[in-house]
């Protein structure tokens, strides 16, 4: 979440200038608010539990404004429940946990592929962590699989038109632009990737 955060306070702006196309401007501010929340919540303790964390993480973005913060808040607390039930952190129980984010997104968001949203990456993401588990993949490998199919699915946000949210009413002017809250999660894998490629 560190990292995360200091990723994306680098990328605030670029976040802000996608979103001011089809939206209000604030997507890079909204992201970088919530994660300072979580980050000044973290426990001293480094070993608490991921599915812990994830659900602290969940707490603290459900209270950020407009749309990033539930959609963000309920992916977390999905991945959470399913890392719980799972009693396990393997690269399984991870894909499990990615489906489950993914999953949360569509019913938050009334979303599906397509419509030129986060979830345009996150399910993706979740099948090729799938993949890679039922592939016998290290976690490095995992994780790098993940961030080039966030990468893909962000590319294939330019082509799309919004259908949800306030972006729909302005769909065309975001033609040939990447999805703002795709470009948050893309952030998110690729700060896993570097951190599994250093054994993190």
């Amino acid at each position: 979440m560190r990292e995360l955060l200091r990723a994306v306070e680098r990328e605030q702006a670029r976040l802000n200038q996608l979103d001011a196309i089809a939206g209000d401007g604030d997507h890079g501010a909204t992201v970088v608010m919530g994660l300072r929340a979580v980050v000044a919540s973290l426990p001293p303790d480094p070993d608490v539990p991921a599915a812990a964390l994830l659900r602290l993480a969940a707490e603290r973005f459900a209270s950020v404004g407009g749309s990033t913060g539930p959609l963000w808040g309920t992916a977390l607390l999905r991945a959470a429940q399913n890392l719980e039930s799972s009693q396990s952190t393997d690269l399984a129980a991870l894909a499990g946990a990615a489906e489950a984010a993914a999953a949360g997104i569509a019913m938050r968001g009334r979303c599906e592929e397509g419509d030129k949203t986060l979830l345009d990456v996150m399910a993706p993401v979740a099948r090729a962590l799938r993949a890679a588990a039922e592939a016998g993949a290290t976690p490095a490998e995992a994780a790098e699989r993940a961030r080039a199919a966030a990468a893909e699915g962000l590319a294939r946000t330019r082509e799309m038109t919004p259908r949800r949210g306030r972006a729909r009413r302005f769909g065309d002017r975001s033609l040939g632009h990447e999805d703002p809250g795709a470009a948050s999660v893309l952030l998110a894998w690729e700060v896993a990737a570097q951190l599994a490629a250093r054994g993190a």
